[in-house]
């Protein structure tokens, strides 16, 4: 059995060594890390193995695929959807689901987040990608399916708790509710960069609720139209009224005005005016005077002179 197993190592040796002098190096690879992405270069055996000592890289990196490993994250900001549809995320249900108020509430959520190799407060060569892993042990795909996705469902439960939120106000506190959420995911991943969470559509509530919420909306609805409508009347009503407030005033005024004219006319007319008006007719009377003496108009049967008044005398026999 020893014989064996020496034998297989000396098998592997001698093969090891062909391969090197090959120029290949057992157990060497190679990864590439894009533009956008970090990696980190792990030791899996020896003194050095941990990521204590793991070290960043990007580009094209070399590494021994038996005693190393290269984990590469995006640095740059990706959305990611958690939906309830199968054309979006992944094919299967990873919509957040949230208790408000006792009722279970469903949502399609988009988190804009991404990975950072900032350098920790007070280390010299530990970055925030290297507490990440340290902590979860994760690639960023089963990170983003697990833990940040419980994270997300466990925060919007707890931000809708703090804001004491009823499902009846859900639909006009669903901006202040994400922000909170939004607030609360970067709390939790402080080794993450956790730019935006937004609704992707309409929170779903249970059909007896969501129904209830539709009626008590259209309720409030009619109640502020007809009160718009009530306004409306008023203000119109109020406005004739000034109208015609505003119109018998101008009325009044036009009175008031005619009146004191008439007076301080009335008040105008003294004796000396009087004859001061007689005499300018007068005089207009001379100058259009011709020097003839008016025409005498006899009326019929009427005679004038030294006969006046007489009967007419009778005609004389023939």
């Amino acid at each position: 059995m020893n014989i064996n197993h020496a034998g297989r190592a000396l098998l592997f040796a001698g093969f090891a060594i062909g391969l090197s002098s090959c120029g290949v190096i057992p157990g060497s690879s190679m990864a590439t890390v894009e533009p956008g992405y970090a990696g980190l270069k792990i030791q899996l055996y020896g003194g050095q193995k941990g990521i204590e000592n793991a070290e960043v890289v990007t580009g094209r990196v070399w590494y021994n695929g038996y005693t190393e490993e290269v984990v590469t994250f995006p640095t740059f900001i990706n959305t990611y959807p958690f939906t309830q549809a199968a054309s979006e995320g992944s094919p299967t249900d990873e919509s957040v689901v949230f208790s408000v108020g006792g009722s279970p509430v469903s949502a399609d959520v988009g988190l804009s987040f991404g990975f950072t190799t900032e350098l920790l407060p007070g280390q010299a060569n530990k970055t925030k990608l290297h507490q990440f892993y340290e902590t979860y042990r994760k690639t960023p795909d089963q990170f983003r399916a697990n833990e940040l996705r419980n994270g997300i469902r466990n925060c919007f439960g707890e931000v809708a708790e703090q804001q004491k939120l009823t499902p009846s106000m859900l639909p006009t506190n669903q901006q202040k509710l994400v922000h909170g959420v939004s607030a609360c995911v970067q709390r939790q991943f402080p080794t993450i960069v956790v730019q935006d969470v937004s609704l992707l559509g309409p929170l779903r509530l249970p059909p007896e609720i969501q129904k209830s919420i539709d009626e008590q909306f259209a309720a409030q609805q009619a109640a502020q139209t007809a009160e718009s409508n009530r306004r409306k009347v008023e203000a119109e009503a109020a406005a004739n009224v000034a109208k015609a407030k505003g119109e018998a005033q101008v009325t009044v005024e036009q009175a008031r005005a005619e009146a004191e004219a008439n007076r301080l006319r009335a008040a105008s007319i003294t004796p000396q005016v009087l004859e001061l008006e007689r005499l300018k007719v007068e005089r207009a009377r001379i100058e259009k005077w011709n020097g003839e003496q008016a025409p005498t108009i006899q009326t019929p049967n009427v005679q004038l002179g030294s006969n006046a008044g007489q009967p007419p005398k009778s005609p004389a026999p023939q």
